[in-house]
């Protein structure tokens, strides 16, 4: 009778190695799940910020951060500090009324303002919001600079002739306030005189004009500004075409003085007429003649005979020249300016002596 060997079960060392790996894999998914589970409580401050952001804006948030109290899951805990939470406020209803001046509104934060840019954000519990309140005031108003508006007038050298534009030409509104990013500031057009922002209207033709009038054009803002105060993008520009004016010497302006006390004292002086210079429109200049000008003396406080005095002279419009036609002209100077004047005890008639 044989004898059988027995066999034995054989134990591969690869089975054994994957049995392994899974009895790992269980305890680190048992171990991520634990620590999940896992929570802690925190108070740190986080930063308000303004939502849309605005550059042009001048901000100010109080308090500028707040403090709050969270309650989080051990595996987030990096991702807990201020640089990953904060709050956010709207202020898009402030800016569509905002000016130079401050305006301001105070808002309570709740978890609608709450924002967490952090993995599974939903698992940080907002518990308390600031320590004694949890309102912040917003103030805001446009960081504006002053900018002035021109004019483009074109065409000045083709107006008909004997007539010009009036310059400077007036623009309504001339100065504005304009908001915009760093970079179209800096860039843009300045006056050089005052260094302020200089802003063009859409050009405007006065070739052929006769007549001025009251245009109203387009403001053109480079891009990157906005004006802000006032709220416009036109302007109202007064084109004033007039006659060209020069100067005329109107001669032999008659010199006829009488003393105040002429029943006793006569005046006696060289010049018998003067020169006197009228600045205006050609086409009125050509009407005035003598008669047109009335010269007086600037008498003296006393006039007294056996003196002689240097006394001014001053020239006006006379009364038949029309109101209209002297508000449009200007004297400008009456040769001489002086004239020398004695003063002379007026002889008196004696009387007739004779008899019979």
């Amino acid at each position: 009778m044989s004898k059988m060997k027995k066999k034995l079960p054989t134990i591969r060392f690869s089975d054994n190695l994957n049995l392994l790996a899974v009895s790992f894999a269980i305890a680190f998914v048992a171990w991520i799940f634990a620590k999940a589970g896992r929570t802690q409580e925190a108070t740190i401050s986080v930063p308000v910020v303004a939502v849309p952001s605005d550059p042009r804006l001048d901000l100010q948030i109080v308090p500028p951060s707040v403090t709050v109290q969270l309650r989080y899951s051990d595996d987030i805990q990096a991702y807990v500090n201020s640089q990953n939470l904060h709050f956010e406020v709207d202020i898009a209803d402030l800016r569509s009324n905002l000016g130079l001046n401050w305006l301001s509104k105070s808002l309570p934060l709740t978890e609608k303002n709450w924002v967490a840019n952090i993995p599974r954000s939903r698992r940080v519990e907002l518990l308390k919001i600031g320590t004694q309140s949890n309102t912040v005031e917003i103030r805001a108003r446009w960081n504006a600079q002053p900018a002035l508006v021109e004019a483009d007038v074109v065409g000045q050298d083709q107006i008909s002739e004997g007539l010009k534009l009036t310059v400077p030409v007036k623009v309504v509104p001339h100065e504005v306030h304009v908001a915009g990013t760093a970079q179209a500031l800096d860039s843009a057009e300045r006056d050089e005189l005052t260094s302020k922002i200089k802003l063009l209207t859409e050009k405007i033709s006065v070739a052929q004009r006769t007549q001025g009038g009251l245009e109203s054009v387009p403001i053109k803002v480079p891009a990157g500004l906005e004006i802000v105060q006032p709220a416009t993008t036109m302007a109202e520009v007064n084109l004033e075409i007039q006659e060209v004016a020069t100067i005329r010497e109107i001669r032999n302006v008659p010199l006829q003085f009488d003393a105040l006390a002429s029943d006793t004292i006569t005046l006696s002086y060289r010049e018998k007429g003067c020169t006197v210079t009228v600045y205006g429109p050609q086409s009125m200049l050509k009407n005035l003649a003598p008669d047109s000008i009335d010269v007086q003396l600037l008498r003296p406080a006393e006039e007294l005979p056996g003196t002689t005095k240097d006394v001014p002279l001053e020239a006006h419009f006379s009364r038949s020249v029309p109101a209209d036609v002297q508000n449009r002209l200007t004297i400008r100077s009456v040769e001489p300016k002086s004239i020398r004047i004695q003063y002379m005890q007026k002889a008196t008639e004696s009387p007739n002596s004779g008899g019979t």
